[in-house]
Protein backbone atom coordinates (compact mmCIF):
# COMPACT_ATOMS: atom_id res chain seq x y z
CA UNK A 1 0.00 0.00 0.00
CA UNK A 2 1.12 3.73 -0.60
CA UNK A 3 1.88 5.73 2.23
CA UNK A 4 0.19 9.02 3.69
CA UNK A 5 1.25 11.69 5.91
CA UNK A 6 -0.54 14.75 7.21
CA UNK A 7 1.26 17.60 8.71
CA UNK A 8 -1.24 21.02 10.23
CA UNK A 9 -0.82 22.53 13.26
CA UNK A 10 -4.37 22.19 14.25
CA UNK A 11 -4.12 18.46 15.89
CA UNK A 12 -8.24 18.09 15.43
CA UNK A 13 -7.85 18.91 11.51
CA UNK A 14 -4.64 16.46 11.52
CA UNK A 15 -6.96 13.53 13.43
CA UNK A 16 -9.90 14.10 11.22
CA UNK A 17 -8.26 13.60 8.13
CA UNK A 18 -7.54 9.85 9.03
CA UNK A 19 -11.50 9.15 9.15
CA UNK A 20 -12.37 11.51 6.33
CA UNK A 21 -12.24 8.70 3.72
CA UNK A 22 -11.62 5.30 4.04
CA UNK A 23 -7.95 5.21 2.81
CA UNK A 24 -7.66 1.50 2.30
CA UNK A 25 -10.03 1.22 -0.73
CA UNK A 26 -8.07 3.60 -2.14
CA UNK A 27 -4.72 1.38 -1.37
CA UNK A 28 -3.59 3.51 0.83
CA UNK A 29 -1.81 3.57 4.59
CA UNK A 30 -1.46 6.59 7.04
CA UNK A 31 1.83 6.28 8.40
CA UNK A 32 1.93 9.24 10.21
CA UNK A 33 1.56 12.80 11.09
CA UNK A 34 3.04 16.10 12.61
CA UNK A 35 2.11 19.78 13.94
CA UNK A 36 4.27 21.67 11.97
CA UNK A 37 6.37 21.57 9.11
CA UNK A 38 9.89 21.39 10.46
CA UNK A 39 8.67 18.45 12.44
CA UNK A 40 7.28 16.68 9.48
CA UNK A 41 10.55 17.10 7.57
CA UNK A 42 12.78 15.55 10.64
CA UNK A 43 10.25 12.51 9.90
CA UNK A 44 10.05 12.08 6.51
CA UNK A 45 13.78 12.69 6.11
CA UNK A 46 14.08 8.48 7.92
CA UNK A 47 10.76 7.67 5.98
CA UNK A 48 9.71 8.90 2.82
CA UNK A 49 6.20 9.14 1.70
CA UNK A 50 3.83 8.64 -1.34
CA UNK A 51 1.49 11.13 -0.32
CA UNK A 52 1.47 14.72 1.58
CA UNK A 53 -1.11 16.57 2.36
CA UNK A 54 -0.22 19.73 4.33
CA UNK A 55 -1.57 23.02 5.40
CA UNK A 56 0.30 26.16 4.46
CA UNK A 57 0.20 28.15 7.27
CA UNK A 58 1.88 26.80 9.80
CA UNK A 59 4.75 27.79 12.81
CA UNK A 60 8.72 27.65 11.78
CA UNK A 61 8.17 26.30 8.29
CA UNK A 62 4.85 26.49 6.43
CA UNK A 63 3.61 23.83 3.76
CA UNK A 64 5.33 25.53 0.71
CA UNK A 65 8.65 25.21 2.07
CA UNK A 66 8.34 21.69 3.18
CA UNK A 67 6.73 20.82 0.08
CA UNK A 68 9.76 22.48 -1.94
CA UNK A 69 12.39 20.91 0.90
CA UNK A 70 10.78 17.00 0.50
CA UNK A 71 10.72 17.48 -3.07
CA UNK A 72 14.48 17.69 -3.08
CA UNK A 73 15.00 14.37 -1.19
CA UNK A 74 12.19 12.58 -2.58
CA UNK A 75 11.04 13.63 -6.12
CA UNK A 76 7.83 11.24 -6.87
CA UNK A 77 6.07 12.43 -3.57
CA UNK A 78 2.86 13.76 -4.37
CA UNK A 79 1.35 16.58 -2.70
CA UNK A 80 -2.15 18.28 -1.93
CA UNK A 81 -2.64 21.74 -0.08
CA UNK A 82 -4.69 22.94 2.87
CA UNK A 83 -5.77 26.09 3.38
CA UNK A 84 -8.06 28.17 5.49
CA UNK A 85 -8.57 30.81 2.95
CA UNK A 86 -8.19 31.30 -0.66
CA UNK A 87 -4.31 33.39 -1.36
CA UNK A 88 -3.76 33.54 -5.28
CA UNK A 89 0.20 33.72 -4.43
CA UNK A 90 0.01 30.45 -2.64
CA UNK A 91 -1.89 28.67 -5.08
CA UNK A 92 0.62 30.19 -8.01
CA UNK A 93 3.96 28.93 -5.97
CA UNK A 94 1.79 25.90 -5.30
CA UNK A 95 1.70 25.11 -9.01
CA UNK A 96 5.41 25.47 -9.73
CA UNK A 97 5.93 23.37 -6.75
CA UNK A 98 3.52 20.51 -8.90
CA UNK A 99 1.13 20.10 -6.32
CA UNK A 100 -1.67 17.73 -7.40
CA UNK A 101 -4.06 20.10 -6.03
CA UNK A 102 -5.31 23.09 -3.45
CA UNK A 103 -8.09 22.55 -1.11
CA UNK A 104 -9.96 24.94 1.08
CA UNK A 105 -11.20 24.48 5.07
CA UNK A 106 -13.20 23.19 5.80
CA UNK A 107 -12.31 20.22 3.60
CA UNK A 108 -15.07 18.99 0.46
CA UNK A 109 -14.89 15.16 0.80
CA UNK A 110 -15.81 14.83 -2.74
CA UNK A 111 -13.43 16.94 -3.77
CA UNK A 112 -10.82 15.07 -2.27
CA UNK A 113 -11.83 11.78 -3.53
CA UNK A 114 -11.57 13.09 -6.53
CA UNK A 115 -8.48 14.17 -6.58
CA UNK A 116 -7.19 11.14 -4.70
CA UNK A 117 -8.16 9.17 -7.83
CA UNK A 118 -6.45 11.44 -10.30
CA UNK A 119 -3.45 10.96 -8.29
CA UNK A 120 -3.90 7.06 -8.45
CA UNK A 121 -3.78 7.39 -12.24
CA UNK A 122 -0.81 9.06 -11.84
CA UNK A 123 0.85 6.68 -10.51
CA UNK A 124 -0.06 3.76 -12.24
CA UNK A 125 1.24 5.83 -15.50
CA UNK A 126 4.21 6.46 -14.04
CA UNK A 127 4.03 2.61 -13.42
CA UNK A 128 3.85 2.02 -16.92
CA UNK A 129 6.73 3.98 -17.44
CA UNK A 130 8.98 2.14 -15.44
CA UNK A 131 8.16 -1.46 -16.43
CA UNK A 132 10.21 -1.38 -19.76
CA UNK A 133 9.94 -4.90 -20.11
CA UNK A 134 7.16 -6.87 -21.67
CA UNK A 135 6.67 -9.34 -18.72
CA UNK A 136 6.69 -6.78 -16.36
CA UNK A 137 3.71 -4.55 -18.62
CA UNK A 138 1.88 -8.17 -18.58
CA UNK A 139 1.66 -8.12 -15.10
CA UNK A 140 0.67 -4.47 -14.66
CA UNK A 141 -2.10 -5.12 -17.17
CA UNK A 142 -3.13 -8.19 -15.36
CA UNK A 143 -3.58 -6.16 -11.68
CA UNK A 144 -5.78 -3.80 -13.58
CA UNK A 145 -7.92 -6.54 -15.47
CA UNK A 146 -8.16 -8.14 -11.98
CA UNK A 147 -9.33 -4.78 -10.36
CA UNK A 148 -11.90 -4.60 -13.09
CA UNK A 149 -13.85 -8.32 -13.06
CA UNK A 150 -13.80 -7.73 -8.85
CA UNK A 151 -15.66 -4.60 -9.50
CA UNK A 152 -12.51 -2.65 -7.59
CA UNK A 153 -12.06 0.18 -10.22
CA UNK A 154 -14.68 2.65 -11.25
CA UNK A 155 -15.91 2.39 -15.01
CA UNK A 156 -14.09 6.12 -16.29
CA UNK A 157 -11.00 5.05 -14.92
CA UNK A 158 -10.97 1.56 -16.43
CA UNK A 159 -11.40 3.11 -19.05
CA UNK A 160 -7.81 5.44 -18.69
CA UNK A 161 -6.11 2.31 -17.92
CA UNK A 162 -7.52 0.38 -20.95
CA UNK A 163 -6.09 3.06 -23.02
CA UNK A 164 -2.75 2.98 -22.15
CA UNK A 165 -2.42 -0.72 -21.68
CA UNK A 166 -4.35 -1.77 -24.71
CA UNK A 167 -7.40 -3.25 -23.74
CA UNK A 168 -9.61 -3.26 -26.02
CA UNK A 169 -13.20 -1.10 -25.35
CA UNK A 170 -14.47 -0.99 -28.87
CA UNK A 171 -15.93 -4.19 -29.26
CA UNK A 172 -19.98 -4.60 -29.18
CA UNK A 173 -20.19 -7.77 -27.24
CA UNK A 174 -17.82 -9.64 -24.41
CA UNK A 175 -17.87 -12.95 -22.94
CA UNK A 176 -15.67 -14.19 -19.89
CA UNK A 177 -14.88 -17.54 -18.89
CA UNK A 178 -12.82 -19.08 -15.86
CA UNK A 179 -10.60 -21.57 -16.73
CA UNK A 180 -9.38 -23.93 -13.82
CA UNK A 181 -6.18 -26.10 -13.97
CA UNK A 182 -7.08 -28.99 -11.58
CA UNK A 183 -3.77 -30.13 -9.45
CA UNK A 184 -5.36 -32.00 -5.96
CA UNK A 185 -1.95 -32.13 -4.42
CA UNK A 186 -0.21 -28.90 -5.19
CA UNK A 187 -1.43 -25.43 -6.26
CA UNK A 188 -0.81 -24.86 -9.73
CA UNK A 189 1.49 -21.84 -9.35
CA UNK A 190 3.66 -24.31 -7.86
CA UNK A 191 4.03 -26.60 -11.08
CA UNK A 192 3.61 -24.32 -13.56
CA UNK A 193 3.59 -20.41 -14.64
CA UNK A 194 0.40 -19.04 -14.56
CA UNK A 195 1.14 -16.31 -16.90
CA UNK A 196 3.02 -18.56 -20.00
CA UNK A 197 -0.17 -21.08 -19.46
CA UNK A 198 -2.43 -18.02 -20.29
CA UNK A 199 -0.74 -16.45 -23.38
CA UNK A 200 -1.00 -20.60 -24.86
CA UNK A 201 -4.27 -20.07 -24.37
CA UNK A 202 -4.96 -16.37 -25.63
CA UNK A 203 -2.88 -17.39 -28.92
CA UNK A 204 -4.81 -20.55 -29.20
CA UNK A 205 -8.43 -19.32 -29.29
CA UNK A 206 -7.58 -15.73 -31.24
CA UNK A 207 -5.91 -18.00 -34.20
CA UNK A 208 -9.34 -20.43 -34.07
CA UNK A 209 -11.52 -17.41 -33.88
CA UNK A 210 -9.85 -15.34 -36.71
CA UNK A 211 -10.28 -11.87 -37.33
CA UNK A 212 -13.38 -9.77 -35.44
CA UNK A 213 -12.26 -11.15 -32.36
CA UNK A 214 -9.83 -10.50 -29.31
CA UNK A 215 -8.61 -12.66 -26.50
CA UNK A 216 -7.01 -11.64 -23.27
CA UNK A 217 -6.32 -14.09 -20.89
CA UNK A 218 -4.70 -13.59 -17.47
CA UNK A 219 -4.50 -15.49 -13.87
CA UNK A 220 -6.26 -14.23 -11.05
CA UNK A 221 -5.70 -14.59 -7.40
CA UNK A 222 -6.99 -18.13 -7.16
CA UNK A 223 -4.51 -19.73 -9.70
CA UNK A 224 -7.69 -19.78 -12.51
CA UNK A 225 -7.34 -18.13 -15.55
CA UNK A 226 -9.35 -15.71 -16.48
CA UNK A 227 -10.11 -15.62 -20.23
CA UNK A 228 -12.15 -12.14 -22.30
CA UNK A 229 -13.60 -12.44 -25.40
CA UNK A 230 -14.09 -9.49 -27.56
CA UNK A 231 -15.84 -9.48 -30.88
CA UNK A 232 -18.50 -7.44 -33.01
CA UNK A 233 -20.87 -10.34 -33.25
CA UNK A 234 -22.10 -13.19 -30.68
CA UNK A 235 -20.70 -16.35 -31.88
CA UNK A 236 -21.24 -18.29 -29.12
CA UNK A 237 -20.57 -21.96 -30.62
CA UNK A 238 -17.66 -20.61 -32.29
CA UNK A 239 -16.27 -19.54 -29.26
CA UNK A 240 -16.72 -22.74 -27.25
CA UNK A 241 -14.48 -24.48 -29.72
CA UNK A 242 -11.85 -22.07 -29.46
CA UNK A 243 -11.85 -22.93 -26.02
CA UNK A 244 -12.03 -26.60 -26.17
CA UNK A 245 -9.33 -26.57 -28.72
CA UNK A 246 -7.11 -24.20 -25.88
CA UNK A 247 -7.97 -26.55 -23.18
CA UNK A 248 -6.76 -29.62 -25.52
CA UNK A 249 -3.46 -28.01 -25.57
CA UNK A 250 -3.17 -27.09 -22.38
CA UNK A 251 -4.06 -30.56 -21.44
CA UNK A 252 -1.68 -32.22 -23.58
CA UNK A 253 0.75 -29.56 -22.16
CA UNK A 254 0.38 -30.31 -18.69
CA UNK A 255 -1.80 -33.25 -18.24
CA UNK A 256 -3.61 -31.94 -15.78
CA UNK A 257 -7.60 -31.79 -15.81
CA UNK A 258 -9.40 -28.60 -16.99
CA UNK A 259 -12.29 -27.65 -16.05
CA UNK A 260 -13.91 -23.96 -17.73
CA UNK A 261 -17.31 -22.46 -16.41
CA UNK A 262 -18.17 -19.66 -18.95
CA UNK A 263 -20.72 -16.52 -17.43
CA UNK A 264 -23.06 -15.25 -19.47
CA UNK A 265 -22.18 -12.11 -20.83
CA UNK A 266 -23.16 -9.93 -23.87
CA UNK A 267 -21.78 -6.29 -23.04
CA UNK A 268 -19.04 -4.54 -21.66
CA UNK A 269 -20.88 -3.81 -18.21
CA UNK A 270 -21.40 -7.38 -18.00
CA UNK A 271 -18.30 -8.67 -17.85
CA UNK A 272 -18.19 -8.04 -13.77
CA UNK A 273 -21.36 -10.08 -13.38
CA UNK A 274 -20.14 -12.98 -15.76
CA UNK A 275 -16.66 -13.38 -14.02
CA UNK A 276 -18.94 -14.01 -10.48
CA UNK A 277 -20.85 -16.57 -11.85
CA UNK A 278 -18.43 -18.32 -13.55
CA UNK A 279 -16.00 -18.25 -10.35
CA UNK A 280 -19.13 -19.05 -7.98
CA UNK A 281 -19.96 -22.06 -10.15
CA UNK A 282 -15.94 -23.23 -9.28
CA UNK A 283 -16.54 -22.44 -6.07
CA UNK A 284 -19.82 -24.54 -4.92
CA UNK A 285 -19.10 -27.77 -7.44
CA UNK A 286 -17.22 -30.26 -7.66
CA UNK A 287 -16.29 -32.75 -10.36
CA UNK A 288 -17.64 -35.72 -10.17
CA UNK A 289 -17.06 -37.19 -13.82
CA UNK A 290 -13.53 -38.54 -15.36
CA UNK A 291 -13.49 -36.27 -18.36
CA UNK A 292 -9.59 -34.90 -18.36
CA UNK A 293 -11.84 -31.71 -20.53
CA UNK A 294 -15.13 -30.45 -18.56
CA UNK A 295 -17.13 -27.46 -20.32
CA UNK A 296 -19.77 -25.68 -18.55
CA UNK A 297 -22.17 -22.68 -18.24
CA UNK A 298 -22.28 -20.99 -15.25
CA UNK A 299 -25.81 -21.82 -13.08
CA UNK A 300 -26.38 -24.75 -15.34
CA UNK A 301 -23.96 -27.66 -13.26
CA UNK A 302 -23.82 -28.20 -9.82
CA UNK A 303 -26.59 -25.85 -8.35
CA UNK A 304 -28.99 -29.19 -7.26
CA UNK A 305 -27.92 -30.32 -4.07
CA UNK A 306 -28.08 -34.02 -3.60
CA UNK A 307 -28.24 -35.45 -0.16
CA UNK A 308 -25.74 -38.04 0.65
CA UNK A 309 -26.06 -40.92 2.86
CA UNK A 310 -25.05 -39.80 6.19
CA UNK A 311 -22.25 -40.73 7.82
CA UNK A 312 -22.50 -43.56 10.46
CA UNK A 313 -20.53 -42.83 13.73
CA UNK A 314 -21.43 -46.02 14.97
CA UNK A 315 -20.28 -48.21 12.34
CA UNK A 316 -17.31 -45.26 11.58
CA UNK A 317 -15.75 -45.89 14.90
CA UNK A 318 -16.47 -49.37 15.04
CA UNK A 319 -13.97 -49.24 11.31
CA UNK A 320 -11.66 -47.37 13.23
CA UNK A 321 -11.35 -49.58 16.06
CA UNK A 322 -10.67 -52.78 13.99
CA UNK A 323 -8.05 -51.15 12.02
CA UNK A 324 -8.78 -52.94 9.31
CA UNK A 325 -8.11 -50.64 6.38
CA UNK A 326 -9.22 -52.18 3.29
CA UNK A 327 -12.88 -51.90 5.15
CA UNK A 328 -12.22 -47.76 5.99
CA UNK A 329 -11.33 -47.13 2.27
CA UNK A 330 -14.49 -48.69 1.18
CA UNK A 331 -16.40 -47.11 3.83
CA UNK A 332 -15.07 -43.61 2.64
CA UNK A 333 -15.32 -44.31 -1.00
CA UNK A 334 -19.21 -45.11 -0.78
CA UNK A 335 -20.02 -42.66 1.43
CA UNK A 336 -18.12 -40.15 -1.04
CA UNK A 337 -19.36 -41.64 -4.37
CA UNK A 338 -21.36 -39.85 -7.09
CA UNK A 339 -24.99 -39.45 -6.70
CA UNK A 340 -26.02 -37.91 -9.40
CA UNK A 341 -25.33 -38.68 -13.28
CA UNK A 342 -24.07 -35.02 -14.01
CA UNK A 343 -20.39 -34.34 -14.41
CA UNK A 344 -20.70 -31.57 -11.81
CA UNK A 345 -22.43 -31.58 -8.66
CA UNK A 346 -22.81 -29.43 -5.31
CA UNK A 347 -19.69 -29.38 -3.34
CA UNK A 348 -20.93 -28.56 0.13
CA UNK A 349 -22.72 -32.18 1.10
CA UNK A 350 -19.27 -33.90 -0.19
CA UNK A 351 -16.94 -31.35 2.04
CA UNK A 352 -19.58 -31.54 5.02
CA UNK A 353 -19.00 -35.45 4.47
CA UNK A 354 -15.31 -35.74 3.89
CA UNK A 355 -14.87 -33.36 7.07
CA UNK A 356 -16.61 -35.44 9.16
CA UNK A 357 -14.98 -38.56 8.10
CA UNK A 358 -11.46 -37.26 8.74
CA UNK A 359 -12.37 -35.50 12.09
CA UNK A 360 -13.76 -38.86 13.41
CA UNK A 361 -10.18 -40.18 13.75
CA UNK A 362 -8.88 -37.07 14.12
CA UNK A 363 -10.43 -36.77 17.44
CA UNK A 364 -8.62 -40.34 18.03
CA UNK A 365 -5.25 -38.53 18.33
CA UNK A 366 -3.50 -37.43 21.82
CA UNK A 367 -2.83 -34.04 20.43
CA UNK A 368 -4.51 -33.58 16.70
CA UNK A 369 -3.54 -30.92 14.35
CA UNK A 370 -6.64 -30.22 12.18
CA UNK A 371 -4.80 -27.93 9.72
CA UNK A 372 -3.74 -30.85 7.44
CA UNK A 373 -7.71 -32.00 7.49
CA UNK A 374 -8.97 -28.29 6.53
CA UNK A 375 -6.02 -26.23 4.60
CA UNK A 376 -5.90 -28.41 1.14
CA UNK A 377 -10.24 -28.42 0.62
CA UNK A 378 -10.07 -25.00 -0.90
CA UNK A 379 -7.91 -26.57 -3.81
CA UNK A 380 -9.71 -29.65 -4.07
CA UNK A 381 -11.99 -29.40 -7.23
CA UNK A 382 -12.89 -33.26 -8.02
CA UNK A 383 -14.22 -36.05 -5.71
CA UNK A 384 -11.33 -38.25 -6.65
CA UNK A 385 -9.30 -35.97 -4.95
CA UNK A 386 -11.51 -35.76 -1.84
CA UNK A 387 -11.41 -39.10 -1.72
CA UNK A 388 -7.44 -39.38 -2.04
CA UNK A 389 -7.19 -36.75 0.67
CA UNK A 390 -9.72 -38.33 3.14
CA UNK A 391 -7.91 -41.53 2.86
CA UNK A 392 -4.51 -39.73 3.40
CA UNK A 393 -5.56 -38.08 6.31
CA UNK A 394 -6.97 -41.07 8.17
CA UNK A 395 -3.61 -43.25 7.41
CA UNK A 396 -1.58 -40.62 8.71
CA UNK A 397 -3.92 -40.48 11.53
CA UNK A 398 -3.58 -44.87 11.87
CA UNK A 399 0.38 -44.53 11.65
CA UNK A 400 0.91 -42.38 14.50
CA UNK A 401 -1.40 -44.47 16.75
CA UNK A 402 0.80 -47.13 15.26
CA UNK A 403 4.30 -45.43 15.80
CA UNK A 404 4.34 -45.87 19.76
CA UNK A 405 5.44 -49.14 19.02
CA UNK A 406 8.19 -48.42 17.04
CA UNK A 407 11.62 -49.34 17.31
CA UNK A 408 11.18 -52.95 18.77
CA UNK A 409 13.48 -55.56 17.18
CA UNK A 410 12.22 -57.73 14.49
CA UNK A 411 10.47 -60.51 16.76
CA UNK A 412 9.14 -58.40 18.74
CA UNK A 413 7.87 -55.87 16.30
CA UNK A 414 6.71 -59.32 14.47
CA UNK A 415 4.29 -60.43 18.08
CA UNK A 416 2.90 -56.63 18.31
CA UNK A 417 1.97 -57.01 14.77
CA UNK A 418 0.31 -59.99 15.17
CA UNK A 419 -1.55 -58.74 18.41
CA UNK A 420 -3.03 -55.38 16.33
CA UNK A 421 -4.46 -57.29 13.05
CA UNK A 422 -5.81 -60.86 15.32
CA UNK A 423 -6.36 -59.19 18.72
CA UNK A 424 -9.90 -61.02 18.30
CA UNK A 425 -8.68 -64.27 17.78
CA UNK A 426 -6.66 -67.06 19.51
CA UNK A 427 -3.01 -65.61 20.80
CA UNK A 428 -0.42 -67.31 22.27
CA UNK A 429 3.75 -67.44 22.48
CA UNK A 430 3.72 -71.15 21.75
CA UNK A 431 2.10 -70.98 18.51
CA UNK A 432 3.55 -67.61 17.44
CA UNK A 433 6.83 -68.88 18.72
CA UNK A 434 6.76 -71.65 16.22
CA UNK A 435 6.37 -69.46 13.00
CA UNK A 436 9.84 -67.76 14.58
CA UNK A 437 11.39 -71.12 15.35
CA UNK A 438 11.91 -69.64 18.44
CA UNK A 439 11.93 -71.13 22.37
CA UNK A 440 8.47 -69.91 23.32
CA UNK A 441 10.73 -68.89 26.66
CA UNK A 442 13.39 -67.08 25.37
CA UNK A 443 10.55 -65.25 22.80
CA UNK A 444 9.14 -63.97 26.15
CA UNK A 445 11.76 -63.24 27.81
CA UNK A 446 12.37 -60.91 24.74
CA UNK A 447 9.05 -59.43 25.06
CA UNK A 448 9.44 -58.48 28.89
CA UNK A 449 12.60 -57.01 27.79
CA UNK A 450 11.60 -54.86 25.49
CA UNK A 451 7.80 -53.92 25.94
CA UNK A 452 7.78 -54.11 29.71
CA UNK A 453 5.07 -56.22 29.98
CA UNK A 454 4.48 -60.02 29.56
CA UNK A 455 3.05 -60.78 26.01
CA UNK A 456 -0.45 -61.99 28.27
CA UNK A 457 -0.25 -58.45 29.95
CA UNK A 458 0.20 -57.01 26.56
CA UNK A 459 -2.74 -58.80 24.70
CA UNK A 460 -5.02 -58.51 27.61
CA UNK A 461 -4.41 -54.62 27.51
CA UNK A 462 -5.14 -54.64 23.81
CA UNK A 463 -8.22 -56.00 24.03
CA UNK A 464 -9.47 -53.93 26.68
CA UNK A 465 -8.08 -50.71 25.29
CA UNK A 466 -10.29 -51.56 21.61
CA UNK A 467 -13.63 -52.99 24.21
CA UNK A 468 -13.44 -49.75 25.50
CA UNK A 469 -13.40 -47.63 22.26
CA UNK A 470 -16.48 -49.65 21.62
CA UNK A 471 -18.52 -48.77 24.57
CA UNK A 472 -17.83 -45.24 24.07
CA UNK A 473 -18.52 -45.30 20.71
CA UNK A 474 -20.40 -48.05 19.39
CA UNK A 475 -24.15 -49.05 20.50
CA UNK A 476 -23.13 -52.70 20.82
CA UNK A 477 -23.94 -54.76 23.96
CA UNK A 478 -20.90 -55.80 26.35
CA UNK A 479 -21.63 -59.46 25.22
CA UNK A 480 -20.49 -58.57 21.38
CA UNK A 481 -18.07 -56.35 21.52
CA UNK A 482 -16.06 -58.91 24.44
CA UNK A 483 -16.80 -61.63 21.28
CA UNK A 484 -15.34 -59.03 18.96
CA UNK A 485 -12.00 -58.02 20.99
CA UNK A 486 -11.27 -62.00 21.53
CA UNK A 487 -13.19 -63.02 24.75
CA UNK A 488 -15.33 -65.78 24.62
CA UNK A 489 -16.15 -66.01 27.85
CA UNK A 490 -17.82 -62.97 28.92
CA UNK A 491 -17.39 -63.27 32.82
CA UNK A 492 -13.75 -63.58 32.09
CA UNK A 493 -13.87 -60.38 30.08
CA UNK A 494 -15.55 -58.46 33.11
CA UNK A 495 -12.46 -59.60 35.12
CA UNK A 496 -10.15 -58.62 32.84
CA UNK A 497 -11.73 -55.52 31.96
CA UNK A 498 -11.98 -54.07 35.33
CA UNK A 499 -8.42 -55.25 36.15
CA UNK A 500 -6.75 -53.38 33.52
CA UNK A 501 -9.46 -50.69 33.22
CA UNK A 502 -10.36 -50.41 37.06
CA UNK A 503 -14.35 -49.72 36.23
CA UNK A 504 -16.66 -52.40 35.01
CA UNK A 505 -17.60 -52.20 31.36
CA UNK A 506 -21.34 -51.12 33.01
CA UNK A 507 -19.73 -48.64 34.83
CA UNK A 508 -17.50 -47.04 32.50
CA UNK A 509 -20.74 -46.41 29.75
CA UNK A 510 -22.73 -45.13 32.63
CA UNK A 511 -19.95 -42.67 33.38
CA UNK A 512 -19.44 -41.78 29.66
CA UNK A 513 -23.35 -41.12 29.31
CA UNK A 514 -23.53 -38.78 32.32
Amino acid sequence: MRKVFFVDDEPLIAQGLTSILEWGQYNLKIVGSANDGLQALEKLKEEPVDLLITDIMMPRMNGLELIKKVKEMHPRTKFIVLSGYEEFEYVKVGITLGIQNYLLKPINIDELESTIKHIRGDWEREELKLFRSEEDWKVLRSNVLQRWVNGDIETHEFRQRAELLGIPLNYSFYHVAVLRLISDDKPISQLYRLTGLADEFSDITAKKLGEGHEVICFPDMDDDIVVLFASMEVHNDVVQESITAAMQRLHGMTTLRLWCSVGDTNDFKGVQEGYRAAKGQLGRSILAGESDIFYSLADEQGDTEIPLEPLNQEQMNKLLVEGSEPALQAYIESLLASASDGQAVCRAPYINTAIQLMLAVKDMEKNPDYSEVFAPLPRISTLHGLQQHVWATIERSLELQRQSETGYSTHVSFLIEQVQHHYSEELSLKTLSQRLKLHPNYLGQLFQQEVGSSFSDYVNQYRIEKATQLLLHTEQKTAEIAVNVGYIDSSYFYRQFKKYAGVSPTELRTMYAK
